[in-house]
């Protein structure tokens, strides 16, 4: 037999296996769980089921992205919120984003906050998103806060974002951005009330430690895709920005009395690190 006859349906079938793969790893969703307790949550909001979509980057999981839709179903939240990098700077139109936003806000209370991808889009094309949102019920954050209240109790979510000089410098260069700081923040959102639970949406994670100084409670954060690529207890290797080994990237992370979230997210190129949705439900300590 000739080695060429051997090794052509050998190839064939690594490719196949190659592709079956990189289709599980960037088109089959997880959904992962935290519990964040915290003292001061009021009792009316034990229990209380947050479901956070991240980075969708305007990829669809089925037509219509059914499969979120699906998934997000049976989950059950309270409210949906949607952290940033929904759309890509480069995207023609935003349809996959939409499709999934406006059966969100059908279903649940809907809450979106932009990020960096955003932040690039032109006056036109950021005008014309919110306002399709807006229009499906979706409620944009920009730097605001809203009350979520239960049986007469109450607790603030407040949605955050920042100018691209905190994302990358003069050139462009994500590795080197600009400082921010609690001043900063202030300026953003203004003074936390100090005798309320927050829940603070930021699609950044980076500023955990101003987070933290500002005493949010919860704070959830998307951007840093999982680290790209995740090899075992190494974690993730690439961040937006080509930044290696991110120190935030998945999961939970605590400062002070602040415990900040950070999804996977559910677009960009990824391996040994598939699409996240992200269920929070706050716990009565």
């Amino acid at each position: 037999m000739k080695k060429e006859t051997v090794l052509r349906p050998l190839a064939w079938a690594g490719l196949l296996a190659a592709t079956v793969w990189f289709f599980y790893e960037n088109y089959t969703l997880e959904s992962s769980t935290y519990e964040i307790e915290a003292k001061n949550l009021p009792k009316e909001f034990d229990g209380y089921r947050i479901c956070q979509l991240s980075d969708l980057h305007c990829r669809s999981f089925g037509y219509k992205n059914k499969n979120i839709i699906r998934r997000v179903k049976k989950l059950n939240p309270d409210i949906v919120v949607m952290t940033g990098d929904m759309v890509s700077r480069q995207d023609y139109n935003f349809r996959a984003f939409y499709n999934l936003a406006k059966a969100m806000a059908k279903d649940y209370p809907t809450y979106y906050i932009i990020g960096n991808h955003e932040l690039d889009l032109t006056d036109n094309q950021l005008g014309e998103l919110f306002s399709v949102l807006r229009g499906f019920g979706v409620q944009v954050l920009l730097n605001d806060k809203v009350t979520l209240t239960k049986k007469r109790k109450a607790i603030d979510l407040y949605g955050m974002y920042c100018g691209l000089h905190f994302y990358k410098d003069e050139r462009g260069n994500y590795r080197y951005p600009k400082e921010f700081t609690l001043d900063d923040m202030k300026m953003l959102v203004g003074e936390k009330k100090s005798d309320r639970f927050s829940v603070l949406l930021s699609h950044n994670p980076l500023f955990l430690d101003v987070y933290a100084k500002w005493e949010a409670d919860v704070v959830l954060c998307g951007h840093m895709h999982g680290g790209a690529i995740r090899l075992g207890r190494i974690g993730g290797i690439l961040a937006p920005g080509k930044r290696l080994f991110p120190k935030y990237y998945q999961g939970v992370y605590k400062k002070g009395g602040t415990k900040m979230v950070v999804s996977r997210g559910l677009g960009s190129l990824r391996f040994f690190n598939r699409p996240e949705i992200v269920m929070v439900v706050l716990k009565k300590k």
